[in-house]
């Protein structure tokens, strides 16, 4: 269980993220926002990459808002691969380990499930966008974390890309029953991933009953900018 409450964050004197409150179980959450609504502030405040300035952060029950990133068990897969690009693509997956974060077996099923077993040995430059995405995510679960957050890691990619990656993802993310923010401005993405939604307008995060309403509301918030 991932719960934020109050969460608030500022840049001087913009303030881009407004007491945020979230409950996520094991399921699949999916913000949608425009560029600069405070979708990504969000995830790194949870990751702990950025600090926020009001509001507690808590998983399974215990309060990590003053932790590291590297003590909270959080997964983040940032919008642009963060590969290490000397490492194969098995020395990327099996970096946790040396953490001691991890087990062998586990990551060997990540690695079938997401199909990287004919790109072991190759270098991220090497690869497609496409696996590139597929080694990212197997490379943050293998550290086996406590919640996931993904922050557009297929924007670059184009839509037949998508929609065959999407489906693969939520599989993999299924099997692991944690929660996960999944970010995104993309409709389709939305509605091919995500179990719940919520948008992020302006700062203020609000629950959506679909990805089409959250997408109503944030189109409502547009007309009525331009109205003004």
């Amino acid at each position: 269980m991932l719960s934020i409450e109050n969460l608030s964050k500022s840049y001087g004197s913009q303030r881009v993220m407004k007491k945020v409150s979230l409950k996520i179980d094991s399921e699949i959450r999916v913000v949608l926002g425009l560029n600069g609504s405070g979708k990504s502030t969000m995830l790194k405040v949870v990751a702990g990459i950025l600090k926020g300035d009001e509001g507690k952060i808590h998983i399974n029950e215990r309060d990590i808002t003053g932790f590291s990133p590297e003590d909270r068990h959080v997964g983040y897969v940032p919008q642009q691969s963060s590969l290490f690009r000397h490492m194969s693509v098995r020395d990327n997956i099996r970096y946790c380990l040396r953490n001691g974060r991890g087990v062998e077996e586990n990551i060997e099923k990540l690695i079938e499930m997401l199909g990287l077993e004919e790109v072991l040995d190759k270098k991220p430059g090497a690869l497609s966008g496409g696996f590139q995405s597929r080694v990212s995510l197997a490379r943050t679960l293998a550290s086996q974390p406590h919640v996931m957050l993904m922050d557009e890691p297929l924007s670059d990619l184009d839509l037949a890309i998508k929609e065959r990656l999407l489906p693969e993802f939520k599989k993999v993310l299924k099997t692991l029953r944690v929660p996960v923010i999944y970010v995104t401005h993309d409709l389709t993405e939305a509605e091919l991933l995500g179990d719940c939604f919520s948008c992020m307008i302006e700062g203020v995060l609000s629950d959506a009953d679909s990805a089409e309403s959250a997408f109503g509301l944030i189109r409502e918030s547009i007309l009525k900018k331009d109205s003004h």
